[in-house]
């Protein structure tokens, strides 16, 4: 074992030790994982996935993933664009009717690398006069809240600025381009094959799932209590993935390593791709992944942060290795240079 992934597991081992401290037992918690070439070589698990019923925090308990969606979503376009299906610099307007009254090409590598300029549906859905905080918000709004935005806030390819927007059209051209929806298509690619019994894209945010954690955040009024804080979203491309600790680091055997498929066309490899067509020099998120060096390596991550779910998958290709954590805690501190720097210390 290298002085690398050791340092890694002594990194973890302690992040791990300061969590379980910090958060008692009887809360809302945590799960962690450290993969090398497909091995599981540390987990962890602290707290509780259901308060009302004092259920612990296991491997097999179901998480919202927020934004770690996105890398699967930029995965299975990235493979639709490697079928000559669509071309990155294909200006996707005209196939998308949310976007027929903007003005400027809008091109698919825009969309990936968040540089459309298009605004983001969650802070326009948050500012409108009288919605409930746990109303759900469909598709069809989200869509309708990006037409009625009518343009770009700036020039395609010209500045990086993040937007749930882009995802949630690109599932869209997935739906087009493969003839079945998100869900349908990540299954049958990827879920089904690799043995992920427990992950799914979901359009029903009530639907009942076995073993599903709650999320929590504390309540303002009753110091050491907790509130329940539902996923108000039937979105998903930017969002609605569930899984569990299991399944994730099942799945990075295939993202890192599949000896079926030549190493540039690995999933991950298509993520980190740099093509400096749709973004300013120097940007780092790349097709659904953020790309940093720290500690003389190359890292690739994303995380997700939506109503007191976190998660974080973050990958060093050169180790094969991949860190993975999910959390149903307000607050919890998923973010991928916090973890870089818990791991490898500041370098």
């Amino acid at each position: 074992m290298s002085e690398f992934v050791e340092q890694a597991l002594r990194g973890l081992a302690a992040q791990a030790d300061e969590l379980c401290r910090a958060y008692g037992p009887d809360g809302p918690g945590f799960c962690a994982a450290l993969v090398v070439k497909g091995e599981v070589l540390a987990q962890q698990v602290h707290g509780l996935a259901h308060l009302e019923w004092q259920q612990p925090i296991d491997a097999n308990t179901r998480f919202y993933l927020a934004s770690e969606a996105k890398p699967w979503t930029a995965a299975f376009i990235m493979r639709s664009v490697a079928a000559g299906k669509i071309a990155l610099d294909e200006d996707v307007r005209g196939r998308l009717p949310a976007l027929a009254s903007y003005t400027q090409p809008i091109l698919l590598g825009h969309l990936l690398r968040h540089t459309s300029g298009i605004d983001d549906y969650l802070t326009l859905w948050h500012a409108q006069l009288g919605r409930g905080d746990h109303d759900v918000l469909q598709p069809e709004q989200a869509l309708e809240l990006i037409r009625r935005a009518h343009d770009v806030r700036f020039t395609p390819g010209s500045q990086y600025a993040y937007s749930n927007s882009n995802y949630v059209l690109l599932a869209e051209l997935l739906a087009q381009l493969e003839g079945c929806s998100l869900a349908e298509l990540a299954a049958q690619l990827c879920f089904k094959p690799w043995r992920m019994p427990s992950t799914s894209f979901e359009r029903d945010p009530w639907r009942v799932m076995p073993r599903r954690a709650r999320s929590y955040e504390p309540d303002p009024l009753h110091p050491g209590a907790w509130l329940d804080a539902p996923v108000p979203l039937a979105t998903w491309g930017d969002g609605g993935l569930w899984s569990t600790l299991a399944d994730l680091t099942q799945a990075e055997r295939q993202w890192q390593q599949d000896p079926q498929v030549p190493a540039h066309e690995l999933l991950l490899a298509r993520c980190c791709a740099e093509d400096q067509r749709f973004a300013p020099v120097g940007q780092t998120y790349r097709f659904g992944v953020e790309v940093l060096h720290h500690a003389g390596r190359e890292f690739a991550f994303h995380g997700g942060c939506y109503a007191s779910f976190t998660s974080l998958v973050l990958r060093c290709p050169a180790e094969q290795l991949s860190l993975l954590v999910l959390s149903n805690r307000e607050g919890f501190d998923a973010r991928g240079p916090r973890w870089l720097n818990a791991l490898w210390g500041d370098c």
